[in-house]
């Protein structure tokens, strides 16, 4: 176990383990690697943790360090695939260069490069850890689950996850294992021009181990003292007039430097999250977002350079905190900028599920038959205990008693919501300013990863105490806030011990004066992160059960039926020139060669998965491409009469109807290109060479779309090569067939 309990905190673990053996966390009997959610488990855990999983199950992990805070500290991503499956182009394809044959300066590819991946990462603002417990509870759950649950064995055989806790090493770690709240990442900056480097930060006064808060009366003073609880501070609204004696609440700290102020050189850095290239820029083409320069951070850069060399990942999940709801793009720009198609993948099937999950209303319009009438489960690729739509009869029946009323949670929109038609809802919505048509912030991740590497991406913001925290009712009246303060107090009192709050203490501040240090552990205040315990299993299992419906849309390219058909058998053959008048071929011919067979190729490749290998212009990105399909046999002895070795099939289309979205018009690209120069068997008669060309559709390229395409060559094959084909998805994984003729 990674978390080593107090005897203050057993009535909290008591109250785990009660959760534990209802199912909402893992059953540590199936454990390798214990974890308890009973406590933040901040960097240092975090990384421990993450060491003995890929020890502990080294055929389906693999732990990679990406890059390097300033201070120091390692960025990690566990990657969770069964590394025995799998394959990849670089595999079957022999990489030649004219210029320097053998060439081996290129990094072979992992097996699960060859497979459909969903990134989830953690901790981008340092006091936001809620979402590093997210990104633990579901790497237990993944690989607990795999010997047991057929359908993440599947999963994890078929397709990889990318898990980083926590991307901000230097914020998680002030923030936990010292206390003190820092939601940037760190820097070796003079913040104060006083010629000294972080000299100023936060302070333990009292020496008690935790950083809380100094309360002194001050005329000016905000705050009052509850008169039910005195633990309570109470703040004043603005203008507010009292008899009571006045109160300021600061933080614990001291002026280390002599200046007169406080805290003002601490190792605090940039946001993290406002250092990506997408809209890092304001209308005026001027530095908008954080840092020098775009991807001036470690961290942000250490990210990028790991997408740029995973481009497997069609879904991105970043947890923060503070909230309650799920942000997808855009932040920067309108809805405008995304395709209709996309929009209606996140709202409509992402967004409403993670409503219903939540028992959030959601658009009436979210509940619309997609154009295309067809059931889901048409031609629909189910895993061994799949959950069906909607959920399983458990996760419906907790929906309805978490909706209000139990009822339908679909609400009809307010009219708004322009080009969409309609409102979103809170807990799905988009950091754009609609109503004041103005960016919330610039250079932000989720923008990046759909815009420019072209991934379905969102953040969700994991915590709402006024609706997470079990048990908490509804509080009402002008003394609403003071009663929840109260209640949350008695809260962990009961639940953990009273290990999160510490009385107010008498003090003589060196700058302040006389006061009292005390209040919330500043790693406990609630305000960014559940409580550790109930509240946090609660938040942990909402979210893994999303990451979980996601997965099961990714999608999956399959080679569904291969033939090689002897059409024509020669034991002597010649080499000839074709020419083409219309659906007419002339043949000249040349010098003559061996034992050749004229061999016709047909392969039918689907996408069996939900959702399209791209997002909807994903292909034409920068780094990214359309599906391709190979021919491989040995150089030397096949020619490719009709098609080429290589041919591109365009974007495979998922088996899901897209509510809203009529089916996608034909690619062209399905059907290869004609060749001229070709190897042919001796004394053909012109006649059967147009009945080749005939089966081929007369040589011309036909337009396929959908989630199918068929593809044919026309081959020459000396002697008994053997043959097989090799579909190649970026992001919806690599298949291989081998092929016999017949």
């Amino acid at each position: 176990m990674f978390m080593i309990l107090s005897p203050r905190k057993w009535a909290g673990t008591v109250l785990i383990l009660a959760v534990f053996l209802l199912g909402t966390a893992p059953d540590a009997m199936a454990q390798k690697v214990p974890i308890s959610f009973d406590d933040y488990h901040g960097y240092t855990g975090t990384v421990e943790y993450l060491q003995a999983v890929a020890r502990a199950y080294p055929n389906i992990t693999e732990l990679l360090e990406i890059g390097e805070s300033n201070m120091g500290r390692t960025m990690y991503v566990l990657v969770i695939s069964n590394m025995r499956t799998g394959t990849t182009i670089d595999r079957h394809i022999e990489l030649r260069n004219p210029r320097r044959e053998n060439v081996q300066n290129v990094t072979p590819m992992k097996s699960y490069h060859g497979k459909p991946g969903q990134w989830i990462d953690g901790g981008t603002h340092g006091n936001e850890y809620t979402g590093t417990e997210v990104c633990l509870y579901i790497i237990d759950k993944l690989v607990t689950g795999y010997s047991s649950d057929a359908e993440l064995k599947e999963l994890i055989d078929e397709c990889v996850f990318y898990i980083c806790p926590i991307v901000n090493p230097d914020g998680v770690y002030n923030s936990v294992e010292g206390g003190n709240s820092q939601r940037q990442n760190s820097m070796m900056n003079d913040d104060d021009n006083d010629g000294r480097i972080n000299e100023d930060g936060p302070d333990d006064l009292n020496g008690d181990g935790h950083i809380t808060s100094f309360r002194y009366k001050d005329p000016e003073g905000g705050y009052v003292i509850d008169d039910v609880d005195p633990r309570v501070m109470v703040r004043l609204a603005r203008g507010a007039e009292t008899t009571k004696d006045r109160y300021s609440v600061v933080r614990e700290d001291r002026d280390n430097d002599g200046d007169g102020r406080r805290g003002e050189d601490s190792e605090r850095g940039i946001d993290v999250n406002r250092n990506f290239p997408e809209g890092w820029y304001g209308d005026d083409n001027e530095k908008a977002g954080s840092g020098y320069y775009a991807a001036s951070a470690p961290e942000s850069r250490a990210i990028l350079e790991f997408f740029t060399n995973n481009t497997n990942i069609l879904l991105v999940q970043s947890f923060h905190t503070s909230g309650g709801f799920t942000y997808r793009p855009f932040a920067r720009w309108p809805d405008s900028r995304i395709d209709p198609k996309d929009l209606a993948i996140f709202d409509r099937v992402m967004g409403k599920k993670y409503c219903q999950l939540l028992g959030a209303e959601y658009p009436a319009e979210w509940d619309e038959e997609p154009a295309q009438q067809r059931t889901a489960q048409q031609g629909m690729r189910m895993r061994p205990g799949g959950t069906p739509p909607g959920g399983t009869p458990q996760q419906q029946m907790r929906q309805q008693r978490q909706a209000p009323g139990g009822q339908q949670t679909a609400r009809a929109s307010g009219g708004g919501g322009g080009a969409r038609g309609y409102d979103l809802p809170r807990e799905w919505t988009h950091p754009y300013n609609d109503t004041a048509d103005r960016p919330y912030g610039y250079g932000i991740f989720i923008d990046w990863a759909y815009a420019q590497f072209g991934s379905y991406s969102m953040t969700t913001e994991l915590w709402n105490r006024s609706k997470d925290f079990p048990g908490m009712p509804e509080f009402t009246g002008d003394d609403a806030q003071a009663q929840q303060a109260r209640w949350m107090i008695n809260y962990q009192d009961e639940h953990n011990d009273g290990a999160f709050f510490v009385p107010w203490q008498r003090y003589r501040h060196p700058d302040l004066g006389d006061g009292e240090i005390g209040g919330w552990i500043a790693q406990y205040n609630s305000r960014n992160n559940a409580f550790p315990g109930e509240a946090l299993l609660h938040v942990c299992d909402i979210h893994w059960q999303f990451e979980l419906f996601k997965a099961n849309l990714l999608p999956h390219v399959v080679i569904t039926d291969a033939t090689a058909e002897v059409l024509y058998e020669t034991n002597s053959a010649t080499e000839a020139s074709v020419t083409y008048q219309g659906d007419t071929a002339t043949i000249s011919r040349g010098k003559r060669m061996g034992s050749y067979k004229v061999v016709l190729v047909t392969v039918t490749i689907e996408n069996t998965g939900q959702l399209a290998t791209q997002v909807a212009r994903g292909a034409r990105l920068a780094g990214n491409r359309n599906d391709a399909v190979w021919l491989v046999g040995d150089r030397d002895r096949v020619t490719f009469l009709q098609g080429t070795a290589h041919q591109s099939i365009g974007v495979l289309e998922g088996v899901m109807p897209i509510p809203g979205i009529q089916s996608s018009a034909p690619a062209a690209g399905g059907a290869g290109q004609r060749q001229m120069m070709m190897n042919l068997p001796p004394n053909i008669p012109p006649q059967m060479m147009q009945q080749f060309m005939a089966r081929m559709g007369g040589g011309q390229s036909e337009a396929q779309a959908g989630n199918t395409r068929e593809v044919k060559w026309l081959i020459a094959i000396e002697g008994n090569s053997p043959l097989k084909v090799i579909v190649t998805s970026q992001r919806g994984g690599t298949h291989v067939k081998e092929i016999t003729l017949r």
